[in-house]
């Protein structure tokens, strides 16, 4: 192999490290950095008496400056054990509130640095004896106006449904 086709080689390899590493590939974990901002799965619980899941976040962004986070809400979802998505009834990012009802395709909050902001989610009509199993967050990236990327979190191991 030539020196050029080797560095060629080594120049692709780099640039798809570099991809992974910013978030663009789906993750399945209870602890995400994505994009500079870190999502951690504290709480999935199901109510068994009326069939509503909620889903609490803790959401950090870790660079040194405020960011806008724009939350597609209707491409986040719940997941439970038996593979059924449930869209959301509510979500909560801090001071703000949005319900399925509100018609509203995204959610804009103004995450600042190092500081929890804590994200809520409910869903009604949850499959008796299910447990919510992944939440998928749909946020646009940062780099690249229009550009979305999906976060797929898990309850931490050892959390109680």
């Amino acid at each position: 192999m030539t020196r050029q086709k080797l560095l060629l080689v080594m120049l692709i390899l780099s640039s798809a490290t570099a991809v992974s590493a910013r978030g663009t590939a789906a993750r399945d974990s209870s602890v995400l950095v994505i994009d500079d901002i870190r999502f951690e799965a504290e709480r999935f619980v199901v109510d068994s008496a009326t069939n509503v899941a909620t889903v609490e976040l803790s959401l950090v962004n870790l660079k040194k400056t405020p960011r806008e986070l724009k939350v597609n809400v209707y491409g986040t979802q719940l997941v439970d054990d038996r593979r059924d998505a449930y869209y959301f009834s509510t979500i909560g990012l801090g001071r703000v509130l949005m319900r399925f009802t509100d018609k509203q395709n995204y959610l804009h909050y103004l995450l600042q640095p190092d500081s929890p902001a804590k994200l809520v989610i409910t869903a009604e009509g949850i499959s008796p004896g299910a447990a919510i199993q992944v939440v998928k967050i749909v946020f646009e990236d940062s780099a690249e106006e229009g550009r979305f990327l999906d976060a797929y979190l898990t309850e931490a191991s050892g959390a109680a449904n």
